[in-house]
């Protein structure tokens, strides 16, 4: 399993490729996935197997559940696959999501490890983002993963993330 970590700022080209640095094109693999990121933020790309294991869950939303269809089109609708970087290491962002996401052409992106998947966030939409989140936020967010995936009574778990 892949695991993405870092950032690196780069920019649209005027055909709308994005080149991808070499370390996350091998953690990539030959074919990957773009589609949107689990928050519906923003796009990101998934390896192949990452994706598969997302996409299972995501089709046992039966069609009839309306208001679950909803988010499944969205996601499904915003997915492309298999993709591969080109011989110069660049990525077709697909035009269909490039401007909902604000990744135009000379456009400056930042490309963040995500863990499982790497995401591609437009320059100011991402500066903005980080600004939202204050400091009770913060501290919040800790707490409350400390609690549901650190605790004692959290099943192999013996510490809570550093504060």
């Amino acid at each position: 399993m892949a695991e993405f970590n870092g950032r690196s700022l780069l920019t649209i080209d005027a055909k709308g490729r994005l080149f991808l640095p070499q370390g996350y094109r091998d953690l990539l693999g030959q074919d990957f996935v773009i589609s949107l990121s689990s928050d519906l933020e923003t796009l990101a790309l998934y390896c192949k197997e990452d994706w598969e294991k997302k996409s299972l869950k995501l089709r046992r939303i039966p069609d009839t559940d309306r208001r679950a269809h909803k988010l499944k089109r969205l996601i499904f609708s915003s997915t492309f696959f298999p993709y591969n970087a080109d011989a110069q290491g660049r990525v077709l962002i697909p035009q269909a999501v490039r401007q909902d996401y604000g990744l135009t052409e000379g456009s400056e992106v930042v490309l963040m490890g995500v863990g499982s998947t790497l995401e591609i966030w437009n320059q100011d939409a991402c500066r903005a983002q980080s600004s939202l989140v204050s400091r009770g936020e913060k501290d919040e967010a800790l707490d409350y993963v400390n609690e549901k995936y650190f605790s004692e009574n959290t099943e192999g778990s013996d510490e809570a993330w550093p504060t």
